[in-house]
């Protein structure tokens, strides 16, 4: 099916401007709607091809840049707070909605990857307009998932340093800022992960965007400790919910995806491909792709 695509701006509820695109047939009408956002630290040009796939069969999307991040508005710059995303998701559903090719009646899907598969988790158990979700290698448990992610030391560093950045916030001093990634091994980042062939092209697709520097708030890393998604992955039910896993996930890991999984009701579907965290959406496209594509015909139209 042929698409149309257009870029977009809307305002959340305290008047910040997010940007993005919506991806919508070019046949007259309204469609089923999805809303997309990308993970922690990421840009939405990584995940256009998902909102392709989607639109060609037959759906109208809107994927957008979180606010801090990319083109959209917002400070600070680079701040991942879930909470602040997950209203600002709303806010995006609720643009969605008003555009003509989005079909109402239909309600809306919602897609989320890495971070955001956390995030959408959250927003299918809580806001009724969701009727679907999936979930592609979602971190859904802070505490679990940080625990493998970082070392004691590390965790205690994010600790210490997250006091201090207190302290200097209310003083009125800039955020403290950590790397997302990091070649050098006696440094803390947000995202301390083996340095593979796919993580390499995912850096390299990263700053081929100049909206994108290579940092994120201490906070941010707070926040990536705390967000607990699990706690309300069993009140998604009866909502149709698919999760993608990759069985090498050395950033979302695979076995406290399951422990996740296996507490959610009915219906449900878990999807995995034997790669890594970044082999996800580009080498295994064509694994974790259509899968959605299809729970979300099955489920949304």
């Amino acid at each position: 099916m042929a698409i149309q695509k257009l870029d977009v701006e809307f305002a959340t509820e305290d008047g910040t401007l997010l940007r993005g695109r919506t991806y919508c047939p070019t046949e007259s009408g309204s469609f089923p709607g999805i809303v997309m956002a990308h993970g922690f630290g990421g840009v939405q040009h990584l995940i256009e091809h998902y909102a392709e796939l989607f639109a060609e069969a037959g759906f109208s999307v809107l994927l957008y840049d979180h606010r801090g991040f990319g083109i959209s508005d917002g400070t600070p710059r680079q701040e991942v707070d879930p909470y602040q995303q997950m209203s600002d998701w709303r806010d995006a559903m609720t643009f969605a909605l008003q555009q003509d090719k989005f079909d109402e009646a239909a309600g809306l899907g919602v897609w989320g990857s890495s971070f955001a598969g956390g995030l959408a988790i959250v927003l299918a158990a809580i806001d009724p307009r969701v009727r679907v979700v999936v979930a592609q290698i979602p971190n859904v448990s802070g505490h679990r998932n940080g625990t493998k992610l970082f070392t004691t030391a590390q965790i205690s560093e994010i600790r210490d340093r997250s006091l201090d950045d207190r302290v200097n916030r209310i003083a009125g001093g800039a955020p403290d800022v950590v790397p997302l990634f990091t070649t050098e091994p006696d440094r803390l980042s947000a995202l301390p992960v083996p340095t593979n062939e796919a993580f390499m092209e995912y850096i390299a697709a990263l700053e081929a965007n100049a909206a994108w520097p290579n940092f994120v708030t201490l906070r941010s890393v707070e926040h990536l400790l705390e967000f607990e998604p699990a706690g309300w992955i069993p009140y998604v039910s009866p909502k149709p919910l698919l999760m993608i896993i990759g069985e090498n996930d050395d950033c979302t890991f695979p076995d406290v995806q399951r422990e996740v999984f296996a507490e959610a009701g009915e219906p449900k579907k878990l999807v995995s491909h034997p790669g890594g965290h970044f082999d996800t959406y580009d080498k295994y496209f064509a694994v974790t792709g259509p899968p959605a594509r299809d729970w979300f015909l099955e489920h949304l139209v």
